[in-house]
C-alpha cells in the first residue's frame, strides 16, 4: 500500500494503539507501532481473557449509543475473522432489592426500552433462568441479550495481525525520557527510545495506557493510573456455568463494584472488581491482597454459592488509566503541534474496540465526527465517572 498521508508512530500496543494503527493504516498512512514489550504484552490490561460488551449505561443515552455503533463492529468481525471472538451470551444486571428509579439498572432498562430493544425482566425469575444465582440479595434487574463478552487478548492479537499484514512496521522499545521530539516551534518530530534510537514522523499518537500519565505528566492532573483486583475460580463442570446458564454479570455495580463471566473451557470463572482503584504507578501494580479474595468469597457465599468455596486458581490486577470525568481522552494536544493523546479509558473502553481506530484516526488526520466533542481536549472539572463506576467507600 502507498502512502499519501505521512508518517505516525503509535506509542502503545493495547486495543487503543493496535487499532488505531490498524484504521491508519487502512488510510494510507505509513505507521510504527511502538511498545516496550513484544506484542501482545501478556501484563497489558487489554490482554486478559475476556471484557464485557454491553450497551448498558445508565441513563448515559451516549454511550448506549455509541456501544450499539460498537456492536455492529463486533458482528462484522465476527463475520470476517477465522472465528467469532465475541459471544453474544447477554448481559445480566442485577439490583440488590427492586430496580430504582434514577439508579443504574433502572435507568439502563429505561434506556434500552426507549430505544427499541426488549430487555428481559427477571421479576422473581432469577434463580429459574439462572440456577447459580441466589436472589436473596440480588431479587430485580434484567436480562439484555443484545450483549456479551469478548476474547481480548485475541481481540488484540489479531488486530494487530492485521496491522502487521497491512505494512505496520512494529519496534520493540520503551520511550526515554524526554522520548517525544520537538522541533523550534514545538511540533512533533518524532519519538526516541530509551536505548537512544530515533524514529521520524510527522505525528506521534500516545496510546500507552495505564503509562500515560508517565509518559505525558502535563496530563496528570487528567489521567491517573489505579490497580483493580481480578481473581480466576475454578470450577469442575465449565457447562455448568455456560454463557447460556452463567452470562456475563454485574450485581448492584455501582454499589458494589463486582462483576463476571461465563467460564472458560478450561474451568476458569473470572470475577472483577469495578471500583475506585488503588493509585499504582504502572511499573508497580503489586498482588491482589488475601483481603480482597475474602471479600470475594464473602460476596459469592450470599450472591453465588456454589462458587464460594471454588479453588482461587489465578489473579491478576488490571491498569485502568482514569480520566477524571470517566470519559476518553481522544485528542490532539493543542500546545504540541502533531501530537495526539488516545487515552483514559477509565475500565470501559475495550468494549468499543470496532470504532477506537477510526476515533483515533479521525482526531490524527482533524476530522470531525459525532463522537468527538466527548473525547475531546478538556481543562479538569467536577470529578465524576462512569455511572456503573463504584460510589461507596
Amino acid at each position: 500500500m502507498t502512502s499519501s498521508q505521512g508518517s505516525v508512530v503509535v506509542v502503545g500496543g493495547g486495543v487503543f494503539g493496535a487499532a488505531a494503527a490498524l484504521e491508519l493504516r487502512s488510510r494510507r498512512w505509513n505507521v510504527t507501532l511502538l511498545d516496550p514489550y513484544p506484542l501482545p504484552y501478556e501484563g497489558a490490561s487489554s490482554t486478559d481473557v475476556s471484557k464485557v460488551v454491553r450497551m448498558d449505561y445508565g441513563s448515559d443515552a451516549f454511550y448506549h449509543e455509541l456501544a450499539e455503533l460498537a456492536l455492529e463492529g463486533w458482528d462484522r468481525w465476527n463475520a470476517d475473522w477465522p472465528r467469532p471472538l465475541y459471544h453474544e451470551d447477554g448481559f445480566l444486571l442485577l439490583a440488590r432489592g427492586s430496580m430504582r428509579l434514577g439508579g443504574f439498572e433502572h435507568e439502563s432498562w429505561r434506556v434500552l426500552r426507549d430505544r427499541g430493544y426488549q430487555p428481559e425482566s427477571l421479576g422473581g425469575m432469577l434463580t429459574r433462568r439462572f440456577p447459580a444465582w441466589s436472589a436473596t440479595a440480588y431479587s430485580d434487574g434484567y436480562f439484555n441479550p443484545r450483549a456479551g463478552w469478548v476474547e481480548s487478548g485475541a481481540v488484540v492479537e489479531r488486530l494487530l495481525a492485521l496491522g502487521a499484514a497491512a505494512g505496520v512496521a512494529r519496534r520493540v522499545g520503551a520511550l526515554g525520557e524526554r522520548g517525544l521530539l520537538f522541533d523550534e516551534a514545538s511540533r512533533i518530530r518524532g519519538v526516541r527510545t530509551r536505548a537512544g534510537e530515533e524514529i521520524a514522523a510527522d505525528r506521534v499518537v500516545v496510546c500507552s495506557g495505564a503509562w500515560t500519565p508517565v509518559l505525558l505528566p502535563w496530563l496528570s492532573d487528567r489521567l491517573r493510573t489505579v490497580a483493580q483486583p481480578v481473581l480466576y475460580f475454578g470450577v469442575e463442570d465449565p457447562a455448568a456455568f455456560s454463557g447460556r446458564v452463567f452470562p456475563p454479570w454485574a450485581a448492584d455495580i455501582a454499589g458494589s463494584g463486582w462483576y463476571g463471566f461465563p467460564a472458560l473451557p478450561d474451568g476458569r470463572v473470572k470475577i472483577g472488581y469495578h471500583g475506585p482503584g488503588r493509585a499504582t504507578h504502572p511499573d508497580e501494580r503489586g498482588r491482589v491482597g488475601v483481603d480482597h479474595v475474602e471479600r470475594a468469597r464473602a460476596f459469592l457465599r450470599e450472591a453465588i454459592p456454589v462458587l464460594a468455596e471454588a479453588p482461587l486458581v489465578g489473579d491478576r490486577v488490571c491498569l485502568y488509566c482514569d480520566a477524571f470525568d470517566g470519559d476518553f481522552l481522544i485528542d490532539r494536544d493543542p500546545e504540541r503541534e502533531g501530537l495526539v493523546v488516545a487515552s483514559g479509558g477509565s475500565g470501559h473502553a475495550f468494549k468499543f474496540a470496532p470504532v477506537l481506530g477510526s476515533l483515533v484516526a479521525d482526531a490524527v488526520e482533524g476530522r470531525s465526527n459525532r463522537w468527538g466533542g466527548r473525547f475531546g481536549w478538556r481543562a479538569v472539572g467536577e470529578t465524576s465517572r462512569e455511572a456503573a463506576r463504584f460510589k461507596g467507600d
